[in-house]
């Protein structure tokens, strides 16, 4: 995360909205970094970029797809530059991942278990 170009903490304003929008169990670790990063950029090692979204695309982003079941439990968060999608699934809190381009078509995939196993595993 120290590669990152992160943003300034966001208001409480913004984050009070942004509470409003979760209707799931936020990793805390990620709830963590919103607060004191209002999202960021960057790579993670050599290879792999990762845009992670600010509070106002949070809001505004979510649900990605309102009508299709796929998306229905997922939150996305961010994205890695280009067309893949990363978010958390609503229900078991795990971190997946979907080609915007295949919404609807494939299933999203589990990447990680946590915001933490997720950073850790792009770092690498």
């Amino acid at each position: 995360m120290r590669k990152l170009n992160k943003n300034p903490s966001p208001n409480l304003d913004r984050l009070n909205n942004l509470m409003d929008k979760i209707d799931f169990a936020i990793d805390s670790d990620y709830w963590d970094f919103i607060k004191n990063h209002d999202g960021g950029e960057g790579f993670l090692n050599a290879t792999n970029f990762i845009q992670l979204w600010g509070v106002d695309d949070l809001i505004a982003l979510n649900p990605y797809y309102p009508n299709d079941l796929a998306c229905e439990e997922l939150f996305f968060f961010g994205t890695n530059g280009s067309n893949l999608g990363y978010a958390f699934h609503k229900r078991t809190g795990k971190i997946m991942s979907i080609d915007f381009i295949d919404i609807g078509v494939e299933e999203p995939q589990t990447i990680a278990s946590s915001f933490t196993e997720f950073i850790n595993s792009l770092s690498a």
